[in-house]
Order: structure tokens, then C-alpha cells, then sequence
């Protein structure tokens, strides 16, 4: 096989078992299994399993197959389902695996192997995993059993790291079950592919070993070389050659068995690395070359990690190239592709030099923070040339800030006055949407009129971002080293101008409407809302909320997101959620003049009152607004969203398009050019536009920081035992049940209890207003869940290493937002 040395085998093929598997079929017992799987059900099968006949047929072909195998060989028999070992789903050890089998006992291993594929385990797995239980199916493998000096197993990529240029080994003396089934811990060894050198050497206690008997059978024994490197350094490169061979056979990365017997390198067995982060071609660079850092901006910025839509992401991009003068593309700044948004580090480490792009980076959290300042750009991933993006993205930073600065200059002169007619401005904008952006104009005119109108509004929003960055500067500096830290950052609730803010405020009382309180579905809300048996007080609120936050859902920036106007049902499921008596927003007013008294009690006494005052002042009226540019954008994409599915319905009378929805899988242009042109194919565009999508469409926990080789970066912090350290975000100490959600609309979070998630925005509202603390993985001071905490004072944490696997639901946990840390109490079953 394609220069592989393998032990010669036998293969019985799904059909071979066809006879067995129509008994199983037939079984009353499998009509229940399949249907209600239980463990002792599966044993009972199993046990049927074990008692079959091989039939004439089975016989004969059997001996036929043994014909060629050598007279004394002893055999090991496993498994090969063609469910098993897929690029998706691994089975490994799932099967049993019979070892040292003589001929005489291959029937009995064959049948033992066979049964397992009704193992209690096996079926759990696959149902966990998706997989219809329905027929299972299975193959065997009868192979020569080496008797092996040395054995283990390679992955051509790391899958720690995921770092395509690294091969991970894993070794042992005798038989490789020792590392398989854990009884050993393996010598490891690290391979740098590129430079083709060891880079890692862990040798490890190997004191039991497994040798092959030649009665049958194995013996473990104990290892006389236990703490002796168990493959030499000309070994481990042939094995590395292995693993990369096999590589480029199979044409993915792959997890390999081997044995080394005499001086023979045998491959035993050979599956697809499962769960590895496949990186975009586009981004990859060749290995040895200078690589590329990223990170991933709809991880670490915008609350969700799954895809834009195509539409989406190519507004979202003009977006930023607008706002931001990033620019696009090879040798750009940012990497627009199949729905992710990132930013290339390098290049603009290149265009701005380290300290200027550490610079831009205050607002992302700790660890990415940390990870970027750990890289050595010089010696691997600063590119050689400043290509024309990259001065262009300078020069045109440059031209940004010029054309913005006569209003930072107004706005530091006079902020009520520049806060004035950012308000008007916003307003402006606001208005222009509702009444010229669904207008008959062609799809491309209408994104730029709606960019070139929120453009005009970043300028005012230039000079209140200054006030939002130095305000808070100068009010800890009167009071640094007197020890208020939690009251200074209390100043940031109940803030004017947050519009999320205001959306909690009106879900409240809509939510506290006694209608809504004795409504207890969602049926039996659309049913009495559509023959408007609520009150009239609540109409109108209903239409107020919908008239400003209608536009707003989980994804709200992806133009492919429905709105709460469009699914009513799903606004009052979160309304329910809602404990109307005793939130979070409640108490705000009095919590923060509880803070702002305080605070003006000491500085009275140390002789700053009238510089608090001020800077209080100009604080608490500007603060709310740093939100407002991501609203506004809400509001522009729900107008191009209106007129996108007034299009779709006209492609779909046409015949051009068949499905709901798919309009949001063309582009810009696409569509702009099918507005144009009848006899463009839709349905081909849309097929190409997904093609690569397709392969990365189950994947949720994207990373937030990888290279152009596929490594992904963690930061790790020390803590101690039992206790997690982040960032701290909102002051306060909370002792509560943790609540892990991955979306908002997942399930209820009730009062006291404390929220554990990856990362929010502004959906995420109704879910805060009852939480008790929230512990979020990822997000800076100025991410949306950091700023509606403190608005409504909620002790939180972000930058929790791998927060929704470590804590559990139920886990009883300590919340200290002043710290920045959580500790893992106890378990504490829910009510």
C-alpha cells in the first residue's frame, strides 16, 4: 500500500455480516432498543450477538482468506465500522480489539468484536453525536499480530495546539495497548516539521509493558528500561515520516498506530484527526515561510462566534473599511472570508509598528492582550515588505483623523455642544432609514447612501469617544490610592443615551403588564396578541419598543438575523424571563447616587469637589452614548434587510430562487447584478458562495487567536486550586448556582442565579436583568457585556480560560468582580 509497510490482513466486509445483521433487524428486543436505548437492553443484545453461527458461506470465505496468511501467525482482530473514524467523529476505543488470537479462537474474537458494535457505550455515542442508531453496521479486520519492541502512535498535526507544522508521538516499549488503554504514561515527542528537528522530549515512567504470547494471548510484564527513551532520535524521524506520508496520502491530517519489530517500521492502523480547526486556505502560508498571526473579530468583539451570512459579512466589512480605514484583502489588514472577520496582526504590525498596535487592542480582554505582546513578530511573523494596503490603511488613518479632528477640537471646547449634534446627527440617520432607505434604488446604492449616512455620524462619534476614553482617567486620578475602585466604576450605571440600556428598561415594563403576566406560552400570547386582547397601554409601549428596538436579536449585525418585530413570539419568551419584582435594574438609581455620595463625601474632605463635579458631570451624560454607533448600524442593516427580502420574494416569483432566506447567501454585487440581469443564475452563485462553508458549518467554539499554520494561542493563567482568575469587570462578590447558556435563547436564567458564557450582546439583556454576577469568556472593559454590567451593577468576570467546560450547571461558585476571580465552591443541585 503506496510504499506503507502493514501486517498482512484480512478484511470481512458489512456484508460479510449481512446474515447477522438481518437476525439483529428482526429481533423484538432491537424495535425497543432503537427506540429507548438502555444499558441492559444492550447487554441482552449483545449476548444474542455472541451466541450466532457462522453460516457455510461465512465459513468458506473465512478459510479461503486464511489461505494466504502464514500457518502459525497469531492474529489481532478490530474493528472497522464505516461509521468509525470519519473527519468528523472518532470511535476510537469504542470497539473491542482482541490481541494475540490464535487461528483456532478467530471465530469466537470475530463474534466478540461483532457484538460490541451493540455496546451500551457505542450506542450512547452515537446518539450524543447525532448519529442514527437505527442499522448499525460493521467490518472487521483480522490482521498478523507484530510482536513489537517498541509501539505507539503519531498525529501528523498537534492536537493540543493544532499547529499544522508540529507531529506529536506517543511511545512505549512492547505492545501499543499499554498507551491505548492508559496503563502506561508514553514517552512524547515533539517534531518541528519545518525545521525538521526535535523541538520536544518528554520521557516518561514506562514500568509495565505488554508482550504478545506465543500461545496466544498477551502477557504484561514489568519494563526493564522503564526510564529509558523508548525510541531513539533516528526512530522518532522515521516515525515522524510516517505520519507525514500518510498525511499526504490520505490528504489530511491523521492519527496513526505503529510498532517497530527487529528493524521494521510497520503501520498497524490509520484514521482522520477529528475536531481539529481546519484553517481557511486563503489564510494559510507554506511551511518554513514567515507566518501570519490572527484574530478573530467576531469572537473577541461582537458576543457570538458563529458565521455571518455572505451579505452579512460584506457589509459588516465595508463597515469597517469605511469607519476604520482597514483595508481588505492580501497584504491588507483584515481577512474577510466564508463568514469570519480577521484581523492580520502582522500587517498591521508592519503598518503601525507594536506599540501603535498594541495601542488599538486596550479594549479586547486580558489574554488576547497577553498573547499578542508574547509574540516575537520579528523572528516569525512580521512580513518582509509594507505592501501599498498597508500604507494605505496609514495614509488613510491619517485622513480619518484629519477630517475628524476639527470636531474632537469642538468636542474638547465644548461637549454638550458636539454631544448635541451627535444626538441630532443620530436622529438624522434614524429618520433618513425609515423613510429613504426602502426606496427603489438597486441593492449596491442603497448600502452606500446607508454607509456614506453613518459615516457622517463616526465623526461626531470621533469626539465622544475621546470623552469616553479620558473621563474615567480623570476621575480615578482624584482618587487613586483611597482604596474606591468599586464605587468610581458604580458611576457607570444607570447611564443616559445607552440605547441597550433603555431596551432593558422597556422589556421591564413591558414585561410587568398584568396580561403578559398571566400569559404563560407563546401560543397562547400570538393567539391573544392578534386579536388584541392586551390592554391599549400595552399596544402602545409594545409599538414604542418595536419602533426603536425592534430591529435588535441575537447576530443583530448579520442582515441574515430575524428581528423581535418578525417573531413577536420570541420577545415575549423573553419577556417571561423577566422577574419584574427584583432585577438588576431595580435598584441602579440608588446604587449609583449611593456611589456619586460617597465619592463626593471624600472628595469634600481631600479638596477636589468642584473637579468631581465637573468631570462627574460631563461623565454621566456622555458615557451611555459610546454604544450608540453599533445601534445605529442595527437600524441601517434592518433597512437593508427589509429591502433584501422585498428582493427575494421578486427572485423567488421568478423562479430564481426556491428557498427562504438564501438571498442572504449573495453578496453585494451578486445581487445588485441580479436586480439587473434576469438571466443570472442564483442558485449557482449561492452554491459556490457556500461550497467552503459547508465543511466548517457545525463548528461553534471558533479560536480567537491563530496563525497561518493552524496554531491556535491560549493564554493560561496561574490561579489556585479551585479558583479561575480573569479580568475584573464590575465590582461586587456573589455566591450563586452557575448557569451556563452558549445563546440567549437557550433556556431561562432565574433570579440569584449567575451566568456563565462565552460571550454576549445585546440580545443577552432579559438574560442580565435576572442574573446575580456573570462569568464570560471572552470580552474587554468595553465589550457589551462588560458595559451592561456595570450599568446595572451585576459583579462580573471575563477572560475565564474555557469558562462553559470548567463550570458546570448546578456548580455552586463565587463571583468577586473586584478581583477578577471565581472559585468553584461545590456541587448544589437546582430546586
Amino acid at each position: 500500500m503506496e510504499g506503507f509497510d502493514v501486517p498482512a490482513g484480512i478484511v470481512l466486509s458489512v456484508e460479510y455480516f449481512k446474515h447477522w445483521n438481518d437476525l439483529i433487524d428482526a429481533a423484538p428486543l432491537w424495535d425497543v432498543l432503537s427506540t429507548r436505548p438502555t444499558k441492559a437492553l444492550c447487554e441482552k443484545l449483545k449476548t444474542m450477538a455472541y451466541g450466532f453461527e457462522f453460516n457455510d458461506e461465512q465459513i468458506g470465505t473465512l478459510d479461503s482468506a486464511l489461505m494466504e496468511m502464514p500457518e502459525n501467525a497469531i492474529f489481532s482482530v478490530r474493528s472497522s465500522s464505516p461509521e468509525e473514524d470519519s473527519d468528523d467523529i472518532s470511535y476510537a476505543g469504542m470497539y473491542e480489539t482482541v490481541l494475540g488470537v490464535k487461528r483456532v479462537d478467530l471465530t469466537k474474537s470475530i463474534k466478540k468484536v461483532f457484538a460490541s458494535m451493540l455496546d451500551y457505550r457505542v450506542v450512547e455515542y452515537k446518539r450524543l453525536n447525532g448519529i442514527s442508531i437505527k442499522r448499525p453496521r460493521i467490518a472487521i479486520i483480522i490482521q498478523v499480530q507484530i510482536d513489537s519492541e517498541i509501539s505507539g502512535i503519531a498525529f501528523s498535526i498537534n492536537p493540543q495546539n493544532n499547529s499544522y507544522d508540529e507531529i506529536v508521538i506517543n511511545a512505549s516499549f512492547g505492545l501499543g495497548e499499554t498507551i491505548v488503554s492508559g496503563r502506561v504514561t508514553p514517552d512524547i515527542y515533539i517534531i518541528d516539521k519545518g525545521k525538521n528537528s526535535i523541538a520536544e522530549k518528554a520521557v516518561n515512567d514506562k514500568s509495565r509493558m505488554l508482550r504478545l504470547d506465543k500461545d496466544g494471548g498477551t502477557r504484561e510484564v514489568e519494563s526493564t528500561k522503564k526510564n529509558v527513551q523508548a525510541l531513539t532520535d533516528e526512530q522518532i524521524f522515521m516515525v515522524a515520516e510516517l505520519a507525514v506520508n500518510c498525511e499526504k496520502f490520505y490528504g489530511k491530517p491523521m492519527d496513526i498506530e505503529w510498532a517497530i519489530s527487529g528493524e521494521k517500521l510497520y503501520l498497524l492502523q490509520a484514521r482522520p484527526i477529528t475536531g481539529y480547526f481546519k484553517l481557511f486556505n486563503e489564510m494559510l502560508t507554506e511551511p518554513g515561510e514567515k507566518k501570519y498571526l490572527y484574530l478573530d473579530l467576531i469572537v473577541l468583539t461582537q458576543g457570538f462566534s458563529t458565521s455571518l451570512s455572505v451579505l452579512g459579512l460584506d457589509i459588516w466589512k465595508q463597515l469597517m473599511e469605511r469607519s476604520m480605514s482597514f483595508t481588505d484583502g492580501e497584504g491588507g489588514i483584515l481577512v474577510n472570508l466564508h463568514g469570519r472577520q480577521y484581523l492580520n496582526v502582522s500587517n498591521m504590525v508592519k503598518a503601525l509598528g507594536i506599540k501603535s498596535t498594541m495601542g488599538t487592542m486596550g479594549n479586547y480582554d486580558l489574554p488576547t492582550r497577553r498573547i499578542v505582546e508574547s509574540i516575537d513578530f520579528k523572528d516569525e511573523y512580521l512580513p518582509e515588505i509594507r505592501t501599498k494596503k498597508m500604507k494605505k490603511m496609514l495614509t488613510d488613518s491619517l485622513k480619518t483623523m484629519l477630517r475628524a479632528f476639527p470636531m474632537i477640537l469642538y468636542g474638547l471646547i465644548t461637549q454638550e455642544g458636539v454631544l448635541k449634534k451627535y444626538k441630532e446627527k443620530s436622529d438624522e440617520i434614524f429618520e433618513y432609514c425609515k423613510l429613504h432607505l426602502n426606496e427603489e434604488k438597486t441593492f449596491d446604492a442603497l448600502v452606500d447612501e446607508g454607509m456614506s449616512a453613518y459615516g457622517e455620524m463616526v465623526k461626531y462619534a470621533y469626539a465622544i469617544m475621546i470623552s469616553v476614553i479620558f473621563l474615567p482617567k480623570k476621575i480615578d486620578k482624584l482618587f487613586r490610592g483611597m482604596e474606591v475602585d468599586d464605587s468610581t466604576i458604580l458611576l457607570n450605571m444607570d447611564l443616559p443615551g445607552n440605547p441597550t440600556g433603555e431596551m432593558g428598561k422597556s422589556m421591564i415594563k413591558l414585561a410587568s403588564y398584568d396580561g403578559i403576566q398571566r400569559t404563560k406560552t407563546k401560543d397562547e400570547f400570538l393567539k391573544l396578541f392578534n386579536a388584541n386582547n392586551y390592554s391599549k397601554g400595552f399596544y402602545d409601549d409594545f409599538e414604542n419598543y418595536v419602533r426603536k428596538f425592534g430591529c435588535r436579536c441575537y447576530k443583530e449585525i448579520d442582515i441574515a438575523a430575524s428581528r423581535y418585530y418578525e417573531r413577536p413570539e420570541v420577545l415575549f419568551e423573553q419577556l417571561k424571563q423577566i422577574d419584574i419584582g427584583d432585577n438588576a435594574v431595580v435598584s441602579v438609581k440608588d446604587r449609583r447616587l449611593e456611589a456619586y455620595q460617597k465619592l463626593l463625601l471624600i472628595a469634600q474632605e481631600n479638596g477636589f469637589e468642584k473637579k468631581f463635579i465637573k468631570y462627574e458631570k460631563k461623565y454621566h451624560e456622555v458615557m451611555g452614548y459610546r454604544e450608540l454607533p453599533k445601534y445605529i448600524y442595527v437600524v441601517i442593516t434592518d433597512m437593508f434587510r427589509k429591502r433584501a427580502l422585498v428582493l427575494e420574494e421578486r427572485f423567488k416569483k421568478e423562479g430564481r430562487l426556491k428557498e427562504n432566506e438564501r438571498i442572504f447567501d449573495l453578496t453585494i454585487s451578486q445581487l445588485s447584478k441580479a436586480e439587473r440581469d434576469r438571466e443570472l443564475d442564483l442558485q449557482a452563485l449561492i452554491e459556490k458562495n457556500m461550497e467552503t462553508r459547508k465543511e466548517v458549518n457545525d463548528l461553534e467554539a471558533w479560536p480567537s487567536v491563530v496563525d497561518s499554520r493552524g496554531k491556535i494561542f491560549r493564554y493560561v493563567r496561574k490561579s489556585e486550586e479551585g479558583e479561575l482568575i480573569g479580568d475584573p469587570i464590575s465590582p461586587g462578590v456573589v455566591r450563586g448556582v452557575a448557569n451556563v447558556l452558549l445563546d440567549p435563547y437557550e433556556k431561562s436564567i432565574h433570579k440569584g442565579e449567575i451566568l456563565v458564557t462565552r460571550s454576549t450582546e445585546p440580545s443577552w439583556t432579559p438574560v442580565f436583568i435576572n442574573a446575580s454576577a456573570i462569568v464570560l469568556e471572552i470580552g474587554g472593559p468595553l465589550q457589551h457585556g462588560a458595559i451592561i454590567a456595570r450599568e446595572y451593577g451585576i459583579p462580573c468576570v471575563s477572560g475565564i480560560n474555557d469558562a462553559v467546560e470548567t463550570i458546570k450547571n448546578g456548580d455552586l461558585i463565587e463571583v468577586d468582580g473586584t478581583r477578577g476571580s471565581v472559585k468553584i465552591i461545590g456541587k448544589q443541585e437546582k430546586a
